[in-house]
């Protein structure tokens, strides 16, 4: 066989060998086209948070560069942490559309269906968010509407458009660790 030849069946298998594998990647997520996702970020550095915070408190994920000090003084000036955050600031959803919640940082989150926006249960991120009243949602246990998703790839099944924990209209959701960590959800 001609080196070309050899060469253009090396490529083709490379090329064929990817979209099989970008396929069965595809088709075995847990979600279906009408699941909405809703992505939980963070930055978390997980030696200087772990360091600061406790062993565990951020574990090795994708985008875990941001020292404690770093996430501190940005918490200081700006009153929030630009890469703690919901994948967007609102959903639309269809009435009986599901969500799965994926926790793409390294710092388990909370999914808490709140009144009204405030602070969390952590009083200094309180403090250093501007938020120092805390939701009171953001007090009661974990619930159906106060979800916590672990960090480094936890994923939840969330709230379903049109049911008890997600009615038809706008309902509002935060962080109660990170209380500036916002979104709404409205329902059609």
């Amino acid at each position: 066989m001609k080196r070309s030849h050899v060469l253009t069946a090396v490529l083709s298998l490379v090329v064929v060998s990817g979209y099989l594998l970008l396929s069965v990647k595809a088709s075995s997520l847990d979600t279906t086209s009408t699941t909405t996702v809703i992505r939980i970020w963070d930055a978390c550095d997980p030696a200087s948070f772990d360091k600061a915070v406790g062993p565990g408190a951020c574990l090795p994920a994708r985008h875990g560069t941001e020292t404690f000090d770093l996430f501190l003084n940005e918490l200081t000036l700006d009153q929030h942490a630009g890469a703690w955050r919901f994948g967007s600031p609102a959903y639309t959803l269809a009435s009986g559309q599901p969500t799965v919640l994926k926790n793409r940082g390294g710092e388990t989150h909370t999914f808490t269906k709140v009144a009204a926006f405030g602070g969390g249960f952590v009083p200094f991120l309180n403090q250093l968010s501007g938020n120092p009243v805390p939701a009171p949602e953001c007090l009661q246990p974990p619930s159906s509407t106060s979800l916590f998703v672990p960090g480094a790839g936890g994923n939840h099944r969330g709230p379903t458009a049109g049911s008890a924990d997600l009615p038809v209209g706008t309902t509002n959701f935060q962080c109660c660790i990170h209380p500036w960590m916002r979104t709404t959800i409205t329902v059609q």
